[in-house]
């Protein structure tokens, strides 16, 4: 059975965006695919997936993905003919999109032509391939004629995994595909980097200059061709399917229904071993938004205090200082300092020394590369051993690594090869794409990235996050956000991620969202990871809504933040161990568990899919029944000893 943009559930309906709920199935022949939107997913042959996804993207000058708007979808007798346009405000390209289904070849073509001028880093066709293929032997053919074979790499590549790309050839299961491209020069990344779960091959090779200026008129044209053969059929030449080999589409919301009257079979969990790593101290960080928490309600008690970054070149930064103050209560702060040379950094710690606040760690990155470099690592701690050397509260943790993705601790952990102390990254889903399926996939991911970074870390204590939906700052723009001018003590305007494109979404207060938290922490909560850091405390991007209300994420975080310093404990649901890096099950359940201080095994259950799921839960006492709703959250206390202990 083909997975569903790898899943193999129906994921929670309040994850999901519209494009993604409006889904048509598409088949013809031994081709099946889902098209939501523009979007052509989930493309099989003969019931194996061969890619994940062939999508027409428009990126502006600042890498932000414009929305591609779909006007018309006709049908023919081949495939399918979309056409829509692009922009924010008013168009600025019109395309049109072809969908071939052939015997044993897909094609699909896109005409997009310029009416308004515009700076683009990337406009054209992308093609991404499953995750699961990482190992997997791969023929490249490139422009001059000449082949190289490589493998899709194991670890996240740091780098493109293959370069000046016209075809692809690689063996699923049961499938040979070869993948040809025109229109451009194509290149490949793990796109992993960013948790995505997909191997991206893309047009336009970044060694090229970008961005590039686009005039009205201006027409790109590009074309994917997928041909596949079972691997124990002779190959046979592409021929014209039989008339009654017809495209079907059909909304995909049709076929689920056929399966709602189907009782689900309850799912068994087992309580197993103790684990060799303990949940991490969660934290949150400082709200961004006009109210900052005033007239919202407060963070749950067990989350650890408020993570804040600061650039003293920003004339704002006492008053986001000192509102992370007031948030974090008694609770310490953890400073993220964005620098260009660490005496920069002396004003604001000696604010804090002198208020006698405490301050857990000490994040120290450079505002042009987002990297904690050694020399400033090193002139900052010569400021951190004169400031406290006789301060009131303990020396903070000095922390290095980068304040952006896994991407740029992955392509530029050598540089850090001499520092020896704590290492930070943080955690973006929607770098990419904003659909629900990739904000469920991206779990599976983090259990990767987290993996890797421990190896890179090699020993070094990790800090995660912050974690967000959307990103708090642009990482690649081309163009210099404002450092900000109001010197406002009450930040009315907000500051930060508020003003920044995309990093808001109404997902935030979705309830399916505390079980994707809790998928998270299982994938992240690994051996070497000493710190978690989610969202915000209040607000629109907040653990707490604007009316002050807890969201399902928020309670999640404070169930899972009483466990924090306590033992870890092996969950496994329909046979699926959740402790080995596999933090979601085929049925939808995330778990995570630990033996809390009383002794007693505390485990916290969700489900990320949109049908109710029954879970019996076994192994250290009497069985416990929990029923939980599409995207609900469960907290189960289990009396006894743990099994294998």
């Amino acid at each position: 059975m083909t997975s569903r943009s790898g899943t193999t559930f129906r994921v929670a309906s309040d994850l999901l965006l519209d494009r993604e709920r409006d889904a048509l199935a598409v088949g013809r022949g031994p081709w099946s695919a889902s098209l939501r939107g523009s979007e052509l997913d989930d493309i099989a042959f003969d019931g194996e997936l061969v890619l994940r996804s062939i999508r027409f993207v428009v990126r502006d000058q600042d890498w932000k993905t414009l929305p591609v708007i779909v006007d018309a979808v006709d049908h023919t007798t081949s495939g399918l003919h979309l056409r829509g346009r692009v922009g924010d405000d008013g168009e600025t390209v019109a395309w049109s999109l072809s969908v071939d289904l052939g015997a044993s070849t897909l094609r699909v073509a896109v005409r997009a032509e310029v009416t308004a001028a515009f700076r683009r880093a990337r406009i054209g066709l992308i093609v991404l391939q499953s995750p699961a293929l990482a190992g997997t032997e791969l023929v490249v053919g490139h422009p001059e004629g000449s082949t190289t074979t490589t493998r899709l790499p194991e670890h996240v590549a740091p780098h493109q995994p293959a370069i000046r790309i016209e075809s692809l050839a690689w063996t699923g299961d049961r499938i040979a595909t070869t993948a040809r491209f025109s229109g451009d020069v194509f290149e490949m990344e793990d796109q992993r980097n960013w948790t995505d779960a997909s191997f991206k091959t893309y047009s336009t090779p970044l060694s090229l200059p970008f961005p590039v200026a686009l005039a009205v008129g201006d027409v790109v044209e590009q074309s994917v061709e997928v041909s596949c053969a079972r691997v124990d059929a002779a190959e046979h030449a592409d021929s014209p399917l039989a008339t009654p080999l017809a495209v079907t589409v059909v909304p995909e919301t049709e076929l689920a229904a056929e399966r709602q009257g189907l009782v689900p079979e309850p799912v068994e969990a087992r309580i197993g071993a103790l684990l060799g790593s303990v949940v991490p101290t969660i934290s949150t960080s400082v709200s961004s938004d006009l109210d900052g928490g005033r007239a919202g309600g407060e963070i749950s008690d067990p989350i650890s205090g408020i993570l804040v970054e600061i650039d003293p070149t920003n004339p704002d930064w006492p008053a986001i200082l000192d509102r992370a103050v007031r948030q974090a209560g008694a609770g310490p702060l953890d400073l993220r300092l964005v620098l260009g040379t660490g005496e920069e950094a002396e004003p604001v710690l000696r604010r804090l020394r002198d208020a006698a606040v405490p301050v857990v760690r000490i994040g120290a990155f450079h505002r042009r590369t987002h990297l904690s470099e050694v020399t400033l690592l090193t002139a900052l701690a010569d400021v951190l051993r004169t400031l406290w050397a006789e301060g009131p509260t303990p020396h903070p943790e000095l922390v290095g690594g980068t304040r952006a993705h896994f991407t740029e601790l992955n392509r530029n952990h050598a540089r850090l090869e001499r520092w020896a102390g704590p290492v930070a990254f943080s955690i973006t889903p929607f770098m990419h794409d904003r659909g629900g399926h990739q904000l469920v996939e991206s779990l599976g991911m983090q259990a990767v990235v987290v993996a890797d970074a421990v190896r890179i870390a090699d020993g070094r204590p990790l800090h995660v996050g912050p974690v967000t939906l959307g990103a708090r700052y642009n990482a690649v723009a081309t163009t210099r956000a404002s450092a900000g001018d109001s010197r406002d003590p009450e930040l009315r305007a907000g500051f930060g991620a508020e003003h920044v494109p995309g990093a808001t979404d109404d997902r935030q207060a979705a309830e399916a969202l505390g079980a994707w938290v809790v998928g998270s922490v299982a994938a992240l909560a690994v051996s070497g990871v000493e710190s978690l850091s989610y969202f915000e405390a209040t607000g629109p991007r907040g653990l707490v809504a604007a009316d002050g209300t807890l969201t399902a994420a928020g309670r999640a975080l404070g169930w899972i933040a009483e466990l924090s310093g306590q033992q870890r404990v092996a969950v496994g649901i329909g046979g699926v161990s959740l402790g080995d890096g596999s933090p979601v099950t085929p049925a939808g359940v995330t778990a995570i568990a630990a033996v809390d201080g009383a002794g007693e095994t505390v485990v916290i259950l969700g489900n990320l899919g949109e049908t109710p799921v029954r879970v019996i839960l076994t192994g250290a006492s009497e069985p416990h029944t929990v029923d939980l709703g599409a995207g609900a959250v469960a907290r189960v206390v289990v009396s006894g000893p743990v099994s294998g202990s």
